[in-house]
């Protein structure tokens, strides 16, 4: 009897833990808590410039008011003066001023530094302007950025608002340190060779060895001249079939086609593209000749720009084009 209990203990058992491993088998693996899936870093190639935060613009210009004697003319110098803008304001050069007054450094003008203006007899019977002329366009867009060799760049846009067509614009940049010390200064034209009334041209003004930093900048118009040979120029050019698109961090590229809607032959054939970002700065500045740089009348050419900015988003872009006018080739003579 006894040995019929322990072989019954013993087949119940055996089946116990078989019907207990069959449960744990089919019961569902514990869940563990959500993690986050890790997400793949992205680098950027490294840009061609450097943004740089645009400094305010000195405001109000310097007023010069001199006081015309006899005796050579002195001049104080004001917060913003530079010795370019004050040898225009008495129709002097710059060479002049610094022989008169032994200045090696133009930069190194000191507020408060009073200069000798030379002056001939002549010039003193006619009171000197007491501030500079005002040139018919203004400076728009301004913003800096520096390139990876150290060259600091001053984008901007010149508009002509002088009723006339104009040709060599120029216009000249100024930095300053928090106490309107002069620290540098350069000057550039517009990169259009003809800027017609009312249209815009960009500009590229390059500080080679600019200061590690500076708190105010002026940017001044110095020259414009009337339009003296137009027949020199060629506008009649129609840009068609834009198409712009980011790629990738800090670069564009803009393509279209140019087309000579005029009578005569065109040559030399330049294409300014101007770039711009969100809150209307110039963003990027570039010169480029299409494909054929002479153009018969009738006939086009595609052209491509790429443009490296890191002033901001480019949202929107212009485009102008301008080329010499091909002089008609002599028929010979019988």
């Amino acid at each position: 009897m006894s040995c019929r209990i322990r072989r019954a203990s013993w087949l119940f058992t055996t089946i116990t833990m078989f019907i207990g491993l069959s449960l744990s088998a089919c019961r569902p693996a514990p869940t563990l808590p959500p993690t986050d899936t890790p997400t793949a870093a992205v680098t950027a190639t490294a840009p061609a410039l450097t943004a740089t935060p645009t400094p305010a613009p000195l405001t109000p210009l310097p007023t010069a008011t001199p006081t015309i004697t006899p005796t050579p003319v002195i001049y104080v110098v004001k917060p913003g003066d530079n010795l370019l803008a004050i040898a225009r304001i008495y129709g002097v050069t710059v060479e002049a001023i610094q022989e008169a007054n032994g200045i090696l450094d133009p930069r190194r003008l000191q507020i408060g530094q009073e200069l000798i203006i030379p002056m001939d007899e002549s010039a003193l019977r006619t009171p000197p302007t007491p501030t500079p002329t005002p040139l018919p366009f203004t400076i728009a867009g301004v913003n800096f950025q520096r390139s990876p060799s150290g060259v600091l760049w001053c984008f901007g846009e010149v508009e002509n608002t002088a009723g006339v067509d104009l040709e060599q614009v120029q216009v000249g940049i100024s930095l300053f340190d928090e106490k309107g010390q002069l620290l540098a200064f350069t000057t550039a034209f517009v990169e259009l060779d003809v800027l017609p009334h009312g249209a815009k041209a960009p500009f590229a003004a390059s500080f080679d060895q600019p200061p590690e930093r500076f708190a105010i900048y002026q940017s001044v118009p110095l020259r414009g001249l009337p339009l003296a040979h137009p027949e020199t120029y060629y506008l009649d050019l129609e840009v068609t079939d834009l198409a712009g698109e980011g790629r990738g961090h800090a670069s564009y590229h803009i393509a279209g086609r140019v087309r000579n809607i005029g009578d005569d032959t065109a040559t030399r054939v330049r294409l300014v593209v101007t770039a711009y970002t969100d809150d209307g700065k110039v963003a990027g500045v570039r010169k480029v000749a299409p494909m054929a740089d002479t153009l018969a009348p009738g006939r086009s050419s595609d052209f491509e720009v790429h443009l490296l900015s890191t002033a901001g988003s480019v949202v929107t872009y212009t485009v102008r084009a301008e080329a010499l006018r091909q002089s008609p080739t002599p028929t010979p003579q019988e």
